[in-house]
């Protein structure tokens, strides 16, 4: 229950939200803190993102929900359920940082779209997201998981099973 891959049609849905999240910011790289690999990066970045909090949704049976684009966290990422969060390998673990929330869930995806694979016809599924774990924000700052004066890395091994998520509402 807790891996999902992608449709075609939900890879692209993907690949548009991470344009649009990226949209704001081409060619300037002084409105991106995180501008230095370049926008194409920074958009395959939003990509990926975005593909996981779909298939996390799809995960959970949310089937109509859309990722959303250019909200600046007014929104949850998954409505009624919690923030996702990406981890590119090599995992470092669930990020939180000092602008996000103490009550909100925080759920560590990693997988999908960052590995390249080759896709056959007819099937054309892409690799699987996996959800890994999650934890209440409050949770996750505890001094020895501190990364600097802004961000907590919570090692995958100290991270709530998936099973035990409240709120997986289906719709």
């Amino acid at each position: 229950m807790w891996t999902y891959a992608l449709s075609t049609t939900e890879e692209a849905t993907a690949v548009e939200v991470g344009y649009q999240r990226q949209k704001p910011y081409f060619g300037d790289p002084t409105r991106n803190i995180n501008y230095s690999e370049g926008d194409l990066w920074e958009m395959w970045q939003h990509v990926v993102c975005a593909g996981s909090e779909l298939a996390f949704a799809r995960m959970v049976g949310k089937k109509h929900f859309v990722p959303h684009f250019n909200k600046w966290k007014s929104e949850l990422d998954i409505p009624g359920i919690g923030e996702v969060r990406y981890s590119f390998p090599p995992i470092k673990g669930l990020r939180y940082t000092t602008r996000d929330e103490d009550d909100l869930i925080y759920i560590l995806t990693t997988g999908g779209l960052c590995n390249k694979e080759r896709r056959v016809a007819p099937d054309w599924k892409g690799p699987d997201y996996v959800a890994v774990g999650w934890m209440y924000g409050k949770d996750c700052k505890k001094d020895e998981w501190k990364y600097n004066e802004k961000t907590w890395y919570v090692p995958i091994e100290y991270l709530n099973r998936m099973e035990t998520l409240p709120n997986a509402i289906t719709e």
